[in-house]
């Protein structure tokens, strides 16, 4: 028998043949009976069954008192009665052959403990019957097609069919989304309230919405992420966009003191650049979220050259001021069109220019030429059109004009954002009658044509960065192993002289070093090494060395350097909750003119799996703070973009004269540390910092692994 993937499971929700509400009574206050109404409210298609303790008639409809009483398959149960009594309905639906579930009812882990243990014995018996539910915890599934509406909440049937998929683990936001959209002429496919998602989660339903036909744009509502290698894995494979708010970003990461990396990537850090890795988009309120579902109905801005066309000059310095914000170009109009729009005009009064001020100018039909002139010329990637009127004296023109002007937009296939000031009730009217998109302010409308821009540039950097980059040649992988597993086998992470031969295995460059016990030591092994030195202990149990006077630099010579000895000896020698090995005596590194000290860094995020950074390192690393990180292993291009988003990095390219650095070798060195992150799992987190790096090279002075419990 061949089993179905996880998407088609998906879809026998939402295409179900017969239906069973568990939970019905015909009590006014019953929320069952809520869901029973609401069926047939949006004609559903198939079959519909009730069953409730009391039995009794609903809607014409028997309510039976137990699932054995009905003879009829049943493809779907949707259950909303108390929650110690839905592990025991759940076992009812298995034997009885269904296999997909919507469960509504609250009490589970979001509770209490007892909560937690049922949840857990939902789970069991889902495994053993082979069922795949929805929630707890959730209000259900909307499918726009068959008139599968299972909510507890009483609905109207007058929702707009279209191609927005929801997904929410709120109840409450997956119906403001529906609301939200609805009310912008924007109709939904499906909708799935996800709840504790025990079972069924937010990938499982995204994968499906991919793959559905009647899906063009997937909106998410999450306030956590079960598994994010997998969320994004799909994100970047899909053709359609996916929008994310990934809502309850006040818990952080807990910051582990031995590692820069775990305190500068903390969990909403990974979000974001998880998901602008995979070409998801992430919005953090309702207003942008809308506007961008909203700029999407439009054709695709290609390029960033926007003409404004207004009916009052102070809309025209408005948007004017939002297209300099957001990085427009406003290209002057060829004469010709000025000249005829200056035969329209009453008094010549108004400068034209790009943006184009038409106060003066009131023959809507006037308006429409200049947009279409406009549309058609090769400078012009896309309009905006500021429109404002009173509906009593111009609603019929206005109207008209804007449907003219959405129509052309399609014509010409280049965006015309649509800013409207009226009324209220003339936008609400807009909102009904004009099958296109209008925005409320020019910043609103200026700022989701960049975004729409900024997205397709994503994605199609995205289908040329598809091949996984692979150091060369490939780090000695066994002898880290060996270093590692030593490590482990004696309860702790790498040391220092451990981590810098782990580091060096994997194929980084480091300044030489010797360690060294005693003074006999010092003179011996440093014959072939001169200075001037770094000087750092070793210890087990030390992480940041420079904060406890661990680390001396500039040390000239031996004489000195014996002298800085003594003195290490004698603070740290003696420390044995240490773990004192020794001193390691490092060859200072020359810093030579437009060299830069970097942190690369590796993190394994519980849910976004390895990751790196890359960020401003030194002393100065939680200052500047800002970093760059993306999920391991990292494909082609991927590289090059984090050292283009790192801030300042424009000093990379030469500075006051100076050589620009090598980034052949800095891009080795990210490379590594994510080959290193992705082959070794025992590795939990890794710094190297500084690395640093000039026009001939990049060198690892300092490295520090933790490694996993």
């Amino acid at each position: 028998m061949t089993v179905k993937k996880k998407e088609e499971k998906v879809k026998d929700l939402f295409y179900p043949s017969s239906v069973v509400v568990i939970g019905v009574s015909t009590d006014p206050s019953n929320m069952g009976k809520e869901i029973a109404r609401n069926l047939f409210e949006f004609r559903y298609t198939g079959v519909i069954h009730f069953v409730g303790r009391d039995g009794g008639i609903i809607f014409g409809r028997k309510i039976y008192a137990s699932l054995d009483e009905i003879a009829d398959p049943i493809d779907l149960a949707i259950i909303l009665t108390p929650a110690r009594t839905v592990p025991g309905i759940m076992e009812q639906c298995g034997r009885k052959g269904i296999r997909r579930v919507v469960i509504e009812s609250g009490g589970f882990g979001e509770f209490d403990e007892q909560g937690q243990n049922l949840g857990d014995e939902l789970k069991k018996i889902a495994h053993n019957h082979g069922i795949r539910f929805i929630g707890p915890n959730c209000i259900g599934i909307m499918n726009a097609s068959n008139g599968l509406i299972t909510p507890f909440t009483r609905m109207l049937n007058v929702f707009r069919r279209g191609g927005v998929g929801i997904i929410a683990q709120s109840g409450g936001v997956a119906l403001s989304f529906l609301n939200m959209f609805d009310s912008e002429q924007l109709g939904y496919s499906k909708f799935a309230s996800i709840g504790n998602k025990l079972n069924i989660d937010e990938n499982d339903v995204v994968e499906y919405y991919v793959d559905d036909p009647e899906t063009s744009v997937i909106c998410l509502y999450i306030e956590s992420i079960k598994d994010g290698r997998r969320l994004t894995s799909i994100g970047r494979r899909s053709s359609k966009p996916i929008l994310v708010h990934k809502a309850n970003i006040g818990s952080l990461s807990r910051i582990i003191a031995q590692s820069h990396t775990q305190a500068l990537a903390n969990d909403d850090q990974v979000v974001d650049a998880a998901l602008h890795q995979a070409g998801m988009v992430r919005l953090r309120d309702m207003q942008s979220y809308l506007d961008f579902v909203k700029i999407l109905q439009l054709p695709v801005m290609k390029g960033r050259n926007l003409a404004i066309v207004a009916r009052s000059g102070g809309h025209a310095v408005m948007g004017a001021d939002a297209a300099y914000t957001y990085g427009f170009h406003l290209p002057p109009f060829r004469e010709h069109l000025l000249t005829e729009i200056r035969k329209h005009l009453r008094a010549d009064v108004i400068r034209l220019a790009n943006p184009l001020d038409l106060g003066d100018l009131f023959d809507f039909d006037i308006y429409l030429r200049i947009i279409r002139h406009t549309l058609k010329e090769d400078s012009v990637d896309g309009v905006l059109l500021l429109h404002t009127y009173f509906a009593a004296i111009e609603g019929d023109s206005s109207r008209r004009l804007l449907q003219s002007a959405a129509a052309m937009s399609l014509e010409y296939g280049k965006p015309v954002a649509l800013c409207v000031s009226s009324e209220q009730f003339e936008i609400s009217r807009l909102h009904k009658e004009l099958d296109f998109p209008i925005f409320m302010s020019p910043d609103r409308a200026v700022r989701a044509l960049d975004s729409a821009i900024k997205y397709q540039q994503r994605r199609s950097r995205i289908s040329v960065n598809n091949e996984l980059a692979i150091p060369k040649p490939i780090p000695d992988e066994e002898s880290i192993s060996v270093l590692i597993r030593g490590c482990i086998e004696k309860g702790r992470s790498p040391m220092l002289h451990e981590a810098l031969s782990i580091i060096s295995y994997a194929g980084l460059d480091l300044p030489d070093y010797r360690i060294v016990k005693n003074r006999q030591e010092i003179e011996s092994s440093l014959e072939d090494l001169p200075g001037p030195y770094a000087i750092k202990v070793i210890a087990a149990s030390l992480s940041h060395k420079s904060d406890v006077g661990g680390v001396i630099l500039g040390v000239p010579d031996v004489g000195n350097l014996l002298r800085v000895f003594q003195e290490m000896m004698e603070r740290f020698g003696s420390l044995n909750d240490i773990g004192f090995h020794g001193i390691l005596v490092q060859q200072m590194a020359s810093r030579t003119t437009g060299s830069c000290e970097l942190i690369i860094g590796g993190k394994r995020d519980p849910h976004f799996g390895p990751m790196v950074l890359l960020g401003h390192g030194g002393i100065f690393v939680e200052i500047l703070g800002k970093t760059i990180l993306r999920m391991a292993p990292l494909y082609l291009g991927e590289i090059e973009e984090m050292i283009e988003e790192l801030p300042g990095s424009e000093i990379f390219n030469g500075f006051r004269g100076g050589p620009p650095i090598d980034k052949v070798a800095l891009n080795d060195a990210i490379l590594r540390v994510a080959h290193l992150m992705v082959r070794f799992s025992e590795i939990d987190s890794l710094d190297i910092n500084p690395l640093l790096v000039d026009s001939s090279g990049a060198l690892a002075l300092d490295a520090r692994i933790i490694l996993g419990a």
